[in-house]
């Protein structure tokens, strides 16, 4: 005999006893049900995330779901996956440099989080300052440094240069430059970047220098391979 989902079996003798199915438990939290025509599978229909759905600065994947259409019983779906890569900024104050061609940290830094190849952006703006009473020749660069020691590129800013023929009358003026530069990064664990620059250059008796300084150091990053 059968109730519903319960199935008995035998009939009760010595040589054939009761067998009972597996009973399913009311809980709540079970999706199983019975029902007065057997056991009801309930139908699930997934779905995914639409494009653009997941935005923001952490790793995320977008799910997507599709059926595969017909009137096919049980329904067969396709499903698949686009990568969100983390990304990131970072920006730092303005830092004034000696004039002795040694790299100077700024305090623009950007972390790497975590293993694979990103697309590195660096941008400064360079600004030398002078008054040339007989010559000046100074110019200034800015570079990307990994983890506080190899500086992955350098990248010319700005120069002053003014001369006169003799020590006399001066010239003061100011040159502004501004550069970026795009390195791929490879980290095998996280990595650790900071933008530098470096002054050199020559600046002559009765020549003035009045500022050596890189300004709104930044950097931006994205991940773009595993």
């Amino acid at each position: 005999m059968s109730t519903s989902c319960i199935q008995v079996t035998g009939t009760g003798r010595r040589n054939d006893p009761y067998e009972l199915e597996p009973v399913i438990s009311p809980d709540d939290c079970n999706a199983l049900r019975c029902t007065p025509d057997g056991l009801l599978v309930p139908r699930t229909v997934p779905s995914g995330i639409d494009r653009g759905a997941n935005i923001g600065a952490a790793r995320s994947v977008d799910i997507d779901v599709t059926d595969t259409g017909g009137d096919n019983c049980p329904d067969t779906w396709a499903i698949g996956a686009r990568l969100t890569p983390v990304y990131g900024q970072a920006a730092g104050q303005s830092r004034s440099l000696p004039i002795n061609g040694e790299w100077t940290p700024t305090d623009c830094v950007a972390t790497l989080p975590e293993p694979g190849v990103y697309q590195v952006t660096a941008m400064a703006v360079g600004q030398i300052c002078a008054t040339a009473r007989f010559s000046t020749n100074v110019w200034m660069s800015f570079g990307l440094q990994r983890d506080n020691e190899a500086v992955l590129r350098g990248y010319g800013l700005v120069q002053h240069q003014y001369g006169f023929p003799a020590a006399g009358n001066g010239y003061q003026a100011c040159h502004v430059g501004q550069g970026s530069l795009t390195v791929n990064v490879v980290v095998g664990d996280r990595a650790t970047l900071r933008i530098v620059a470096a002054a050199e250059g020559r600046v002559a008796e009765n020549s003035t220098v009045q500022r050596v300084e890189v300004r709104a150091p930044r950097i931006t990053w994205h991940k773009i391979s595993d």
